[in-house]
């Protein structure tokens, strides 16, 4: 791989270090629409992609977190066929995934409103099973968004603070930043420093909303399941080349 037009791997980290990288996966039925597929086909191509981008993110490249947007508080308003594909795919994905995460020392969080009653029960059975089993794990963190939404993040989370206000176990001149960020469904996870969207859309769709407030945002047309090794290079190769300034001035 040229490396004028591509991330090195080699030298990323010594360069823009990134501790935490975030995927809004989009594109899958337009993916499959293209090749006369159905939507479905296209939901199955992007599940299949997600295993060799967060390997290249954590092994290629030395990331710690990373956190994909898999299903949104807004995609119950999606016909209830492909809600139902998209489950079984997220059932099939943790099963048969689950021993890569335990070799590669990953934690796995979903997060997201678990309680909701839409969820099906074998969906809810699995995701408990997987972060029991992998919560002791700690070399990567790796986040899926499930029944998600930032704003619902926010909210929670203020809900959760002026619980402990109210029962006395916290001072309300206490509250700052690290406070109520660690409230938020990423708890001590650090802010996200890059989030990548595929597809060609350029939005973030009500994804972490306060833990993008200083991310790279990096749009790219590639569908997901289109987006590979190669795909994530070009993206990391612009990530490492932006000036993270946070306010300030750096010459």
């Amino acid at each position: 791989m040229a490396k004028e037009n591509l991330a090195d791997p080699q030298g990323f980290q010594q360069r823009a270090p990134l501790r935490h990288i975030a995927f809004i996966m989009d594109g899958n039925g337009r993916w499959a629409k293209k090749r006369l597929l159905p939507r479905s086909a296209g939901h199955k191509a992007g599940v299949d992609r997600i295993h060799e981008v967060i390997d290249c993110a954590f092994e290629d490249y030395g990331i710690y977190a990373a956190t994909l947007f898999c299903f949104s508080t807004e995609n119950w308003n999606r016909p209830q066929k492909e809600i139902d594909t998209l489950f079984r795919l997220l059932n099939e994905f943790f099963k048969k995934e689950i021993d890569y995460f335990m070799k590669k020392g990953t934690r796995i969080n979903v997060l997201g409103n678990l309680e909701d009653p839409r969820i099906p029960e074998d969906v809810r059975k699995t995701i408990q099973e997987s972060t029991e089993e992998t919560k002791n794990n700690t070399k990567h963190v790796f986040n899926v968004l499930f029944n998600y939404g930032g704003r619902y993040d926010i909210l929670q989370s203020t809900r959760r603070i002026s619980e402990e206000v109210k029962e006395g176990k916290l001072d309300p001149s206490a509250i700052d930043e690290k406070v109520f960020s660690s409230h938020l469904l990423t708890g001590e996870l650090s802010d996200i420093d890059c989030l990548i969207r595929t597809s060609g859309e350029e939005r973030i769709s009500n994804c972490c909303l306060y833990q993008v407030a200083y991310a790279e945002l990096i749009f790219t047309p590639t569908y997901w399941p289109s987006f590979d090794k190669k795909e994530l290079a070009k993206c990391l190769y612009e990530y490492e080349h932006r000036n993270r300034r946070f306010g300030a001035i750096k010459e």
